[in-house]
């Protein structure tokens, strides 16, 4: 949910984002386009954006901390920045891209801050990614019981931290090799031996239990062969 924005001409606009409206119509248009409208002043525009990507980002950030409450704050000052810069900022392509970078910014500068919540929860940007295979975020679309979810995330949570987050932004969240660069602020080349190396990891993990997870012993053999 939004507080209260601005428009461009300066009327102050207290539409709230989570009351139920008609999703707007913009399934047609280019994010570029949407991203555009946005900018120019458009409230559907910004309607259409937080519904179809804030509850991304919360899944997203819900792997570096379980601190909902910070993870709800973060997004909410993130659209808030981006509704007051909207005419200054740079276009895209790609809005999910675009928001998942700026909001990993802002979420790894607010978990460094807190140093009480980095000491009792251990949380920092080496540390703090965890791969949660949970109704929120699932590297694979099949059936898996409680106890092989539990396993995968055991195993996936077993490989280095920019291991684990390369393969949820590869896989899951479906970026390029060189956005996922981007978001780990290395060289395309590296993202993708990045990814490979975590594919390979976690084959190694995952060998003494194909009996108990085939689906995803499967699935890793997949992954290896789109990576290549």
């Amino acid at each position: 949910m939004l507080r209260n924005s601005k428009h461009p001409n300066g009327r102050s606009s207290t539409r709230r984002l989570n009351e139920p409206v008609l999703r707007p119509s913009l399934e047609t248009e280019g994010e570029d386009l949407i991203w555009e409208r946005f900018k120019a002043g458009s409230e559907t525009a910004l309607t259409y954006i937080y519904r179809n990507y804030s509850n991304q980002l919360f899944n997203y950030g819900i792997q570096f901390t379980p601190d909902r409450g910070l993870l709800k704050d973060c997004i909410q000052d993130l659209f808030e920045e981006l509704i007051k810069r909207r005419e200054r900022l740079s276009s895209t392509t790609s809005i999910k891209f675009y928001l998942m970078k700026a909001f990993r910014n802002r979420l790894v500068k607010a978990l460094r801050k807190d140093r009480r919540r980095q000491e009792s929860e251990k949380i920092s940007l080496g540390e703090g990614f965890q791969v949660a295979v949970s109704a929120e975020v699932r590297l694979i679309n099949g059936q898996l019981d409680e106890a092989k979810k539990k396993l995968l995330s055991q195993k996936l949570n077993q490989l280095p931290p920019l291991q684990r987050e390369a393969l949820i932004l590869y896989f899951y969240e479906g970026l390029k090799y060189q956005q996922v660069a981007e978001m780990l602020g290395i060289k395309t080349k590296s993202s993708r031996e990045l990814v490979y190396r975590a594919i390979k990891s976690l084959e190694g993990l995952i060998t003494p239990h194909k009996d108990r997870i085939t689906l995803f012993a499967i699935a890793v053999s997949i992954m290896k062969s789109l990576a290549e």
